[in-house]
């Protein structure tokens, strides 16, 4: 491997869009700070690697790298949306559709990723835990929920105020909790309460096991939904 810097090359242009996105609550969010004393790498100091070696990061900073993956797709998720709005030109019941299908289906493939990946148990009690640690509900500073057994609670958040993610969950639309839970077990399933920005949902085990939703199967036509975590080794790179 090799980088080569050309420093002839002309600054990179705002995009379309940009200075939208930058008023975003998600582009100001400021996460939390990595602990210097905590055993391990706290930062990306050292040589030119071709891959990052997780396992050398230290607790607070892989909750910060963590955060900081998560925001990215939340920002992705917000350019998206931008962009679906104004190819549905006004027509705010498409640009619903349009979204609504494309969360079903992100929520369901990294449901799928993050159970294989954490091993959690197949139960009630690990399909609320699956929640608590799933993108659309995260970083912890972003949306507001919290965990109790099988039970996971959402209020008023930044992420309500940006048209995020979560605000395509409530208890008229549980299709988001449901392609969740069920990326770990089709019998799971979830009983909703409360209004639109500040709910609680219950997961639960029905005796029959539902179909799978059609926006994660779609989703799962691309090469990159059969991405899986495994260990990562770094090689140094040479800069030329």
């Amino acid at each position: 491997w090799a980088v080569f810097i050309d420093e002839d090359l002309p600054d990179l242009q705002p995009f379309e869009g940009q200075a939208e996105i930058e008023l975003t609550e998600a582009a100001g969010l400021e996460l939390l700070a990595i602990d210097p004393g905590d055993p391990g790498q706290s930062d990306y100091a050292g040589v030119l690697v071709s891959d990052l070696d997780f396992a050398g990061f230290s607790h607070s900073a892989m909750v910060r790298l963590a955060d900081e993956v998560v925001l990215q797709m939340h920002l992705l998720n917000l350019g998206f949306r931008r962009a679906a709005r104004l190819r549905a030109a006004g027509d705010e019941t498409v640009f619903d559709r349009v979204t609504r299908k494309q969360v079903i289906g992100h929520a369901g493939v990294a449901a799928e990723r993050l159970y294989r990946a954490l091993s959690l148990p197949a139960t009630p009690e690990g399909a609320a835990r699956l929640l608590e640690l799933h993108p659309v509900f995260n970083p912890a500073g972003y949306v507001q929920l919290r965990r109790d057994g099988t039970t996971v609670t959402v209020e008023p958040s930044l992420a309500h105020r940006d048209g995020a993610w979560v605000g395509d969950c409530s208890p008229d639309r549980p299709e988001v909790l449901q392609a969740v839970v069920r990326a770990m077990d089709p019998h799971f399933d979830v009983e909703i309460s409360g209004t639109g920005t500040r709910w609680t949902a219950r997961v639960i085990r029905t005796e029959q096991a539902a179909e799978p939703a059609p926006e994660v199967q779609v989703t799962k036509f691309s090469k990159g939904a059969s991405f899986a975590f495994e260990p990562r080794r770094s090689l140094p790179l040479t800069v030329l």
